[in-house]
């Protein structure tokens, strides 16, 4: 990453100015070594494996292409789109053990209250259905020791 910094006027003309024949020998320097990473890239170039370039490297490659403004709104509005589906998630995992423990603590207890509710009340109807069975199979035995015996 490039770090500006501003120089004042003041500052700059504190700086040595170099000489006429630095100056050449530097850009000399700088042409002979553009020459060599030209012919450089190109055999980089030709030797570059396209198909295994990721994603990564060609939003790498990419990242000059965007001013850092752009890349600062960018990087702060990831950052918040971020953070809210962190809360998001927290928020909607503290509501899921609040219903399930909720659903626990209230829900077994009333599930087992009707279940024996349900019970009794079958228990209760096999009572009726075995004395209805019992007053199909004897149906004058209750009668039958109710009357006195006839006297002769």
């Amino acid at each position: 990453m490039v770090k500006l910094t501003q120089i004042d006027d003041e500052t700059a003309n504190t700086f040595e100015q170099p000489s006429q024949a630095t100056q050449e020998k530097k850009q000399e320097e700088i042409y002979s070594e553009s020459d060599e990473s030209d012919s450089d890239s190109e055999i980089d170039d030709d030797d570059f494996d396209y198909e295994n370039e990721t994603l990564y490297d060609r939003v790498v490659a990419l990242k000059d292409i965007i001013p850092p403004q752009q890349r600062t709104q960018i990087a702060s509005v990831v950052d918040t789109a971020k953070s809210l589906l962190s809360i998001g998630a927290n928020k909607s995992g503290n509501l899921l053990w609040t219903l399930t423990s909720s659903a626990l603590l209230l829900g077994v207890p009333l599930s087992l209250a009707i279940l024996a509710e349900t019970q009794l009340q079958e228990m209760e109807k096999e009572m009726q259905l075995q004395q209805s069975a019992q007053d199909v199979l004897a149906p004058g035995s209750e009668n039958a020791f109710q009357k006195e015996l006839p006297k002769a």
